[in-house]
């Protein structure tokens, strides 16, 4: 059995939830080799060749290419709250619809994190819940397959 990642610092989150944010996972480029390092020993980010094809530990900290840090499933776990990752892989129907315990912040934290998203009654994808503030969310939300992939991560242990 697998022990679960540890959480990210306040820094490497920062730099995690930035990777999150770009369309393709990658940090920005002033993170730390220091920081860079306790990252990928984490298992957090890896990086790839120019060729695309994905180096060791020791290859990614000595390559010389100007090829980005991407963010791994395992870093996107890194920076979910007990709360984010129990919803995640929990309370979730076999529809990938979130239960309706599932609070709406960790809901649209899921979704800002890009493992959850928005749906009205016709499967189309939506901003947010369609909440007024003065009325209830009209959409429902789900996970996402990349929310899916991360929540496959659990474990026993992790679920306990």
């Amino acid at each position: 059995m697998t022990q679960a990642p540890r959480q990210a610092t306040a820094t490497e989150s920062k730099h995690l939830k930035t990777a999150i944010a770009d369309p393709d996972g990658h940090l920005p480029p002033q993170v730390s080799s220091r920081l860079l390092k306790a990252m990928l020993d984490a298992g957090f980010i890896y990086r790839e060749d120019s060729d695309g094809y994905r180096l060791s530990d020791s290859e990614a900290l000595a390559y010389t290419g100007k090829t980005a840090w991407r963010i791994t499933l395992t870093g996107r776990r890194a920076v979910l709250t007990e709360s984010q990752w129990r919803d995640l892989t929990s309370r979730v129907d076999e529809d990938e619809a979130f239960l309706p315990n599932v609070h709406w912040v960790t809901r649209n934290g899921l979704a800002a994190l890009g493992l959850a998203e928005y749906r009205d009654d016709s499967g189309a994808v939506q901003p947010n819940d369609g909440g007024s503030g003065l009325h209830g969310p009209r959409f429902r939300a789900f996970r996402t397959e990349l929310g899916r992939r991360v929540a496959q991560l659990a474990d026993a242990d992790a679920l306990q």
